[in-house]
């Protein structure tokens, strides 16, 4: 199975949170979203160790995830006071990663852990790392 792949990029949060340590504002949103990095980074990491469709791991890895990019996204649209262009960009990665969990869920309902699966996921995982750059971007004013 390519599901190796995507235990590699869930060790991406680890390296948010080593941003986040460093030039976050430590405002309590932040240092909330900082350690829900560590809660998903566990989470990711025992669901695609062995990655078992529908299982409990899988069911709160999912809600774990979406909870935590949910609130990634309110906060940093809503509470943090961007630069436009940073905004737009932003913006742009947050579309991203709309169409590449709409992909990645699309192709796992057709076959699980398939290789289109595995890509959309993957890229999923890549745009989830871009976008914790602007939750935790210091020179915003919050």
């Amino acid at each position: 199975m390519q599901s190796y792949v995507l235990q590699i990029t869930s060790c991406l949060p680890l390296c948010s949170f080593v941003y986040f340590i460093r030039n976050s504002k430590k405002n309590r949103s932040e240092i909330f979203l900082g350690y829900s990095l560590l809660v998903v980074f566990l989470c990711s990491q025992l669901f695609w160790y062995n990655p078992i469709r529908h299982s409990i791991i899988h069911k709160i890895d999912a809600i774990v995830a979406k909870t935590s990019i949910g609130y990634s996204i309110f906060y940093t649209v809503c509470m943090k006071k961007l630069p436009r262009n940073l905004f737009c960009s932003y913006l742009m990665i947050v579309f991203a990663m709309g169409v590449t969990f709409y992909a990645s869920n699309y192709y796992s309902t057709k076959e699980w852990c398939c290789s289109h699966h595995i890509f959309y996921h993957f890229l999923l995982h890549l745009c989830g790392n871009i976008g914790t750059k602007y939750v935790f971007y210091s020179n915003a004013v919050t």
